[in-house]
């Protein structure tokens, strides 16, 4: 799956939890200083992330995720580890 591709969809992720419009949410979005999102928004995104790739990631590894382009990354990630 392309960057743009997973972008996209964490984007709409993002869109369906908080009503925030995805054309307005950049790559270096931090979620919870540009985007506002408490602890149970970024939980719900989270969910609906690992729902829509199928993946689980790890509780380390989600403490380190700040930003909309972390989240790609990490996505990007889990489904090449899928894919070997």
């Amino acid at each position: 799956m392309e960057a743009d591709e997973i972008r996209k969809t964490i984007k709409a992720c993002i869109a369906n939890v908080t009503s925030i419009s995805p054309e307005v949410i950049d790559d270096d979005a931090s979620y919870i200083d540009d985007l506002s999102l408490d602890s149970l928004s970024i939980l719900e995104t989270v969910v609906e992330v690992e729902y829509r790739f199928k993946i689980k990631v790890s509780e380390e590894e989600l403490s380190a995720i700040r930003t909309v382009g972390d989240t790609v990354l990490t996505v990007q990630k889990y489904l090449c580890a899928q894919a070997a």
